[in-house]
C-alpha cells in the first residue's frame, strides 16, 4: 500500500482522476442500464450545468470540450423531451440561451437519485472508520478544488458573464 508521504503530486493527481473516472463510468453504466430514457452521459453533464444557471450554446460547447454542432444536436434532443428551453437573446439575436425546464430539473433529480442509490450500494460494505475517511477525503478534494462557479473551463469574459443577470 502506498502511504500518503510516498506519492508525488503528479501520482496523486493521476490516482484521483483515474478513480473519479472509474466511479463515474461504472455508476453511469449502471444508471443508464436501468433508466428508461436513452440518455448519453454528455446530456447528463449538460443538465447538471444548466441546473446551476442558463448557458449559451458556445459556453456549453467549451465546457464540454466539443464542437457547438455536437451540443446543438444534444440540445435539440433535450428540447424535444421538454427538458430544456432554447431562447434567443433579445439584445443579440445570434446568441441563444439554454435553460433547464421544470421537467428537465425533475429528470436530472431522478438520474442523480439513481446514481446516488447505486453508489450508496457500492459503499455499503465500508465500515464507520472507512466512511469517515472517505468523507474527509471528499471534503479535502472539494476544498482543494474551490468553488464550483465559475467553472475552470470559463475564461475571464465567460466568468464575468456568469455573474451578471441573464436576460
Amino acid at each position: 500500500m502506498v502511504t500518503r508521504g510516498s506519492m508525488s503530486e503528479g501520482q496523486l493527481a493521476r490516482v484521483v482522476l483515474e478513480t473519479l473516472h472509474r466511479v463515474m463510468r461504472q455508476i453511469w453504466a449502471e444508471v443508464k442500464g436501468e433508466a428508461g430514457e436513452l440518455f448519453p452521459a454528455q446530456s447528463y453533464r449538460m443538465l447538471g450545468m444548466l441546473a446551476q444557471r442558463p448557458y449559451t450554446l458556445t459556453e456549453l460547447a467549451r465546457a464540454q470540450a466539443v464542437r457547438p454542432s455536437t451540443v446543438s444536436r444534444a440540445i435539440r434532443t433535450l428540447s424535444e423531451q421538454g427538458w430544456v428551453r432554447v431562447e434567443r437573446d433579445p439584445s443579440d439575436r445570434r446568441r441563444v440561451w439554454i435553460r433547464l425546464t421544470p421537467q428537465g430539473r425533475r429528470a436530472l433529480r431522478r438520474l442523480q437519485a439513481r446514481a446516488a442509490a447505486r453508489l450508496g450500494r457500492r459503499l455499503r460494505p465500508l465500515g464507520p472508520e472507512e466512511r469517515a475517511l472517505l468523507a474527509q477525503a471528499m471534503a479535502l478534494l472539494q476544498r482543494t478544488l474551490g468553488p464550483a462557479e465559475p467553472s475552470p473551463q470559463q475564461g475571464p469574459r465567460e466568468a464575468q458573464r456568469a455573474r451578471r443577470p441573464i436576460p
